[in-house]
């Protein structure tokens, strides 16, 4: 899945910019297969997988992964590019904040109604960091309708969702936007997916696996939708730590993402597990779920325990 090629490197941008700059490599290496498949047209660019149509969510996580690869490394080689994305967004989203999932090459346009439970979220995330990055420029304005269009309820009801949705790329993009930006209805969408997040990660400690445990509470989630709720979470968390709105939150964000992260990596497949493998070097350190394991898997994991390290290390101050 070119999303989730797409969605690790984001990953490992993030491990780069918490300091883990041995990271770096492999997530160039990510950046430069994703180029090979950019088509620009027009005043904008995109990634487009031969004879497929084209993902937003791609361009998504290609801007908010080379907007971390900028702040850390100084590198403006790319901020022509991150434009051009951009403006591939604008061109996917509709007057009420809505932004389709796909251009189809063969029309040469937007593929009508359709939209993607994630690829949204991703968008507007994009949205947010391409303001932070080259202000004045009316990122945020687009951004700003489309984080309204999530949080009033619209987004369910012209998509067809019976619930909400409990959107953790939303959450980065509320973090993204801080404070100052967010009026009273986008601060209560955040304090209502931290109450999502929260029941997500308290049902998943108390599943161990078991066969009574099975049961009763079910078989263990698998890794990367664990690790959509505490990823998410950390985004609210640090939302949480400069919004008075929302800082009654935080001393049980930090509970909730250390217990995950002790239960994610008591998970983990360790030395003993990997070399009972054909392949030990390729289930080391792998998150699995009922034998079977994806790349995001590990991508949504390693981003909700870099932010419960980063939760735990300020609570021990």
């Amino acid at each position: 899945s070119i999303v989730r090629h797409a969605g690790t490197m984001n990953s490992l941008y993030q491990l780069v910019s918490a300091g883990e700059s041995r990271c770096l490599e492999a997530a160039d290496r990510a950046l430069d297969y994703l180029l090979e498949m950019r088509v620009d047209h027009n005043d904008w660019s995109m990634i487009n997988e031969p004879g497929t149509r084209s993902r937003l969510g791609v361009m998504g996580f290609l801007v908010t992964g080379l907007v971390q690869r900028r702040a850390v490394t100084g590198d403006q080689q790319y901020d022509d590019l991150l434009r051009r994305l951009g403006r591939f967004i604008l061109v996917q989203q509709e007057s009420d904040g809505s932004i389709r999932a796909f251009w189809d090459p063969r029309t040469e346009a937007p593929s009508p109604d359709e939209y993607g439970q994630f690829a949204t979220g991703e968008a507007v995330w994009a949205l947010v960091e391409l303001d932070n990055t080259f202000t004045n420029e009316g990122w945020w304005e687009a951004a700003e309708l489309t984080l309204h269009y999530m949080a009033d309820g619209t987004r369910e009801e012209k998509e067809g969702h019976l619930a909400r949705l409990p959107d953790h790329w939303a959450a980065y993009a509320l973090e993204a936007a801080g404070t100052a930006r967010l009026d009273d209805e986008l601060a209560a969408y955040a304090d209502r997916l931290a109450g999502y997040f929260s029941m997500r990660l308290r049902i998943e400690a108390q599943r161990t696996g078991s066969p009574l445990n099975v049961a009763v509470r079910g078989f263990p989630g698998p890794p990367a939708g664990v690790g959509t709720a505490a990823e998410g979470m950390a985004a609210l968390y640090r939302l949480a730590g400069t919004d008075p709105r929302l800082e009654d939150l935080e001393a049980d964000m930090v509970e909730r993402m250390t217990c995950n992260a002790g239960t994610m990596v008591r998970r983990q497949i360790g030395q003993a597990e990997a070399a009972e493998e054909p392949d030990p070097g390729l289930a080391l350190g792998a998150w699995f779920y009922r034998s079977y394991t994806q790349v995001d898997d590990q991508q949504h994991v390693l981003s909700g325990l870099l932010g419960a390290e980063q939760a735990m290390r300020e609570s021990s101050r």
